[in-house]
Formats: structure tokens, sequence, C-alpha cells
């Protein structure tokens, strides 16, 4: 089962479509520039990145996002306010409240480096009383990915704030015993295309993505996006753009394709980096596994199509030129 952890600013936008779905005219988005939580939560520009962020909730069978106060859909077939089933989507405040409310200092800790602090302060202009906010939230979105095995996806901002955050961490990570005395961040860039897909509105998210096709559709592409972090040839490139020739003509996947989506971004890991017995009341690097430590700097596009005969030429073109490439 493939999964992912949604973080800033498509975590915002996922929340903040969510609560306009929901609310409407009573949206919690309404406070944007009047309350700092909202704001931060949401970001000012939510809306650019509510699309990549549903094409994203439908691509992968489960989501993880940092908790917060917003409105939660209903399933079905259960009553919860952080685990929605036909969404795949986990937002459990069980496991974040002792973050979010600093119980242990830890937060406080790396608030109190100035390096951070100018980062928050002067880089990002992100608010004194929600800068806890924000690097709890980071710190919890580093966690789930050591826990879930899964990588994250943000801005290529975060990674400033993650850099430092591992730079302040650093002799907690490297034991004695360790052939390696550093910590090297490593990445691979990545230029896919596959269809975007763009349910028409919360209720048609939440029934269309438990659709056979749509999760074999999903299912097929990332593990074409895996063969192209491992070999990023034309040829893999042609392939994703074969899938998304063939998916259109599956009824489920034709209602949903609506254009191209334009996978621009980075794929960051951290070689050198022990397993360590260390709780996530330690330092959050030091929880960390070579293989799990990963997360995308994500700066897709989206181009969409006003017809299905125009989505299917945009693909033939862009397969043709890849083949005269080749």
């Amino acid at each position: 089962m493939n999964k992912i952890i949604l973080g800033h600013p498509y975590s915002g936008a996922f929340y903040g479509y969510i609560s306009d779905q929901i609310g409407k005219e009573y949206s919690h988005t309404n406070s944007i520039g009047a309350n700092t939580y909202y704001t931060t939560l949401y970001g000012k520009n939510y809306q650019r990145f509510i699309d990549s962020a549903l094409m994203l909730s439908l691509i992968y069978d489960k989501i993880y996002l940092t908790p917060a106060d917003n409105p939660w859909p209903e399933s079905p077939t259960a009553q919860s306010r952080d685990f929605h089933p036909e969404l795949g989507l986990h937002a459990e405040w069980s496991s974040y409240t002792s973050l979010f409310n600093d119980t242990h200092g830890h937060v406080q800790k790396y608030l109190s480096d100035y390096r951070i602090k100018h980062i928050l302060s002067n880089v990002f202009r992100i608010p004194n009383s929600q800068q806890g906010m924000v690097l709890s939230s980071i710190i919890y979105e580093l966690n789930l990915s050591r826990i879930h095995r899964c990588p994250i996806i943000c801005s290529a901002g975060r990674k400033i704030i993650i850099e430092q955050l591992i730079e302040i961490d650093r002799p907690a990570t490297h034991p004695i015993t360790l052939n390696s005395d550093k910590i090297e961040l490593i990445s691979d860039y990545m230029n896919v295309t596959g269809l975007f897909l763009s349910p028409a509105s919360l209720e048609n998210l939440i029934h269309i993505k438990s659709e056979p096709e749509v999760r074999v559709y999903a299912r097929s592409y990332l593990d074409m996006l895996e063969d192209y972090q491992a070999s990023p040839t034309k040829s893999n490139q042609i392939a994703l753009l074969d899938l998304a020739r063939n998916a259109i003509e599956k009824e489920k996947i034709s209602t949903l394709a609506s254009g191209l989506f334009n996978w621009a971004g980075t794929l960051f890991r951290l070689i050198g980096c022990p397993l360590s017995p260390l709780s996530i009341a330690g330092s959050f690097a030091s929880n960390w596994s070579a293989d799990s430590a990963k997360w995308y700097a994500l700066s897709g596009a989206i181009k969409k199509a006003e017809s299905k005969a125009v989505l299917v030429r945009n693909i033939e073109d862009m397969r043709r030129n890849l083949s005269a490439e080749n």
C-alpha cells in the first residue's frame, strides 16, 4: 500500500479545500489574514495548491497530515475526527498533542537556536506566535516518515528548515561507533508527466477514490515513477505517457482526467543516518534510517485540457517528441 505525508503547502491546501467544501461561506479560510493560526495553517495562497493536493490524495492510498483545528469530512463507515477510511486520510491528534503543546520542551529547544529563529522570522516571516506550530508540524512529519517509512511531499522552503534542524542535531546522530562522521544529503531531480485527475467535489473524491480503475492506475503510476527514479530514461518517461493514454479510455478515469500533471521536483534523501533507540522525545534526526528519510520538494505544473480529444493529442505530441529525442 503506497503512502505519503502531505507537508506545507499541500497540507494547508487540502485542509483549506475541506473547509471550503464543508463550511461554504462560513469556511475557516475566511479568517486568513485576520487569524494567525488559520493564516499559518492554510497559507495565504492555498488555492494555488489545491489541484496538486487533490491529485496526490487520489494517487496515494494513505495520506498523513499534521492534525489541525479544521472541519473533517464525514465517513459513511466510521465515526472519527482524525481518520477517514474511504479517503485513507490520517490526522491523529493522539500522537501529535505532546508536540503541539511542547510538553517536553523539544520544540522550544529548536526555537532558541538563533539559526532557526532567523529562518522563521527573517526568511519566512512567520509570526512569533506561530513558529512553534510550524516547527512542531515539521518534526511530527519527519517522525511520521520514519514510523511509516514513506516520504513527505512539501515545498522547497521546508528543505531549508529541515537542513538546519539536522545541522543542530548532528552530534546526536553520529555515535562514535559509526564509520561515517557525517550525514550527506543527496538529491535526484525528476521531470515526468502523468494524467491530472480532478474530482468534482469532496463528495466525489470520497466516492471515486476507492474505484478499482482509479486504484489500478494510481499504483501503476507510482510503480513507474519508482522505475524512473531508479533509471531516469526517456523510455521510462514514454512508459508513463503510454499509461496515461491507455487510462483515458477507462470510464472512471475518463471522468476525472482533465489535463496533464508534470511532476517536476527533487527527491531528497539522507544517507549515513543510523537507526537509534531514541523516541520522538529525542532528537528527530537520530530517529531516521537511510531508506526512510526522504522528502519531495515538488514544483509540479498542471496543464488542463478543454476536452478528451485535446488531452489525447497533447499526450501523443509529448510522446512523439520524447521518441524523437530518444
